[in-house]
This record gives C-alpha cells, sequence and structure tokens, in this order.
C-alpha cells in the first residue's frame, strides 16, 4: 500500500464524526457483530480463570477487547488501533478494565517493525480491521503473529470477505443492502432507496480502503504464513470468523 494510501485509511477512522456515530453505524451495517464476537469467545479451548495473554488489532471502539475480557477476566489484553481517537473510544468502554489492557498505537504494517516486546501471547484476535489489507500486507502480518504466538496459540478474526462468483457476490450485497434498509428504518427512523444505500456502501468501501479477500485466499494465507490448522468458525454471506492455530 502507497503511504498516502495508508494515511488516508487511518484519516478515515481517526475522525471524530466517524468515531461519534462508528457503533450506531456498526449496527446498522453489520449487525452479525455481536454473534462473531460470542464465537470468538466461544471457540477459544481456554478456562475462564486463565491468566491469558492476548492481542487485539484494530480494537476500535473496544467492542471485542470488552467481550473477551468480560468471558476471560483475568486476561491481559494489547489493543492496537492506527487512530487515537478510536483508542480514546475505547477507554471509555474498557473503563472497568483499563489495569488489563495496554493501549498501542500503530498501524499493522508498522507493527512488525515497531516493537519488539510482544513474544508468547496466547491469543490474537480481530474484528472488522484486516480486510484494509492487501494480501502480500496480510501474509507479512500473518507471519508476524505466528511467530509471536505460542505454541497452540490462536488467531481468530472476525471480518468481511467476497465472493469468487459474480453472481453469489451480487445476491449476497442485494441481501446486505435490504438488511441495511431495516435496520436504518428502524434504528435510524430514516428512509433510505437500496440505490442510495449500494451508493453509501461504495462509498464507504473506497473511503476506508477495503480490500477483501476470498475466504480460502485468507486461509491459504495463515497456512503458508506457517500456521499448522486453517478453518472458517462461522460464515454469513460476506461475513465470516476464521482463524488458525500455530
Amino acid at each position: 500500500m502507497k503511504k498516502g494510501a495508508l494515511r488516508e485509511t487511518v484519516y478515515a477512522f481517526n475522525n471524530s464524526d466517524t468515531v461519534a456515530t462508528y457503533d450506531t453505524d456498526m449496527d446498522a451495517w453489520h449487525p452479525n457483530r455481536s454473534k462473531m464476537a460470542s464465537v470468538v469467545c466461544e471457540v477459544l479451548p481456554f478456562g475462564k480463570t486463565e491468566s491469558l495473554s492476548i492481542l487485539d488489532l484494530g480494537v476500535g471502539t473496544g467492542y471485542l477487547s470488552h467481550k473477551v475480557v468480560e468471558t476471560f477476566p483475568h486476561a491481559k489484553i494489547v489493543a492496537v488501533d492506527a487512530a487515537g481517537l478510536m483508542i480514546d473510544k475505547a477507554k471509555l468502554r474498557l473503563k472497568n478494565h483499563l489495569s488489563q489492557v495496554t493501549f498501542l498505537i500503530s498501524t499493522f504494517q508498522e507493527l512488525p517493525d515497531k516493537t519488539n516486546t510482544l513474544s508468547n501471547v496466547d491469543v490474537v484476535v480481530s474484528s472488522f480491521a484486516l480486510h484494509h489489507l492487501y494480501k502480500e500486507e496480510k501474509l507479512r502480518l500473518f507471519k508476524y503473529l505466528c511467530s509471536i504466538l505460542k505454541p497452540y496459540g490462536w488467531f481468530v478474526n472476525c471480518d468481511i470477505i467476497k465472493t469468487a462468483d459474480a453472481v453469489l457476490e451480487a445476491r449476497f450485497r442485494r441481501l446486505h443492502y435490504e438488511g441495511v434498509q431495516e435496520r436504518t428504518r428502524r434504528i435510524g427512523h430514516q428512509e433510505k432507496s437500496l440505490d442510495q444505500i449500494s451508493s453509501e456502501l461504495a462509498d464507504k468501501e473506497k473511503k476506508d480502503g477495503d480490500h477483501p479477500l476470498l475466504l480460502m485466499d485468507d486461509l491459504q494465507l495463515l497456512a503458508e504464513a506457517g500456521f499448522r490448522t486453517a478453518e472458517c468458525f462461522w460464515k454469513e454471506y460476506r461475513e465470516a470468523v476464521y482463524g488458525g492455530i500455530k
């Protein structure tokens, strides 16, 4: 990714207006976020009282970290995000757990070179963040994650994906638009046409720097990065929870 494009992606999320409406927007655009966070917590094979070391990539407003620390109350979390304003919002959500969370401002591209203090990590999680990376950037990050995880450590990612078949991709997008339309009407008390929602999503994907891959490509990258297991744990249309075991 060019540095200019990287700055644009970071700016899109380090914006007070974006941060202020982020969780409300996620409720409209990605209502499966709660289910996906639950899958993360369910699939991890650790005891509730274990003192886990967890890395959250793209902590955002702290939604996933909050779910994780409620499930594993003795966990220590390193929460990474490139947007300082998002981290400020995450601190509010995690205010009762701040002694357990260390915040780090960094892009995913810079992270492998920015810190050499991360090691022996039990779990890496991420939610709606890694699709901003190009394929080669994601592979480099996955290799780094594999290197800092303990043997049999877990990586679990909640994210958007794309579909190889154009007919299916169009159908999945149509279902997404219809869902957004209904939730916008119910939550925001606004009436939007499907064409308007489609246009808004296209603008959002461009502004945010979205580069989703096929699920099979994401799993292949994990295998190439050195994970002994790469698996999809949950999927609905253009969203999936997938990951690997070192």
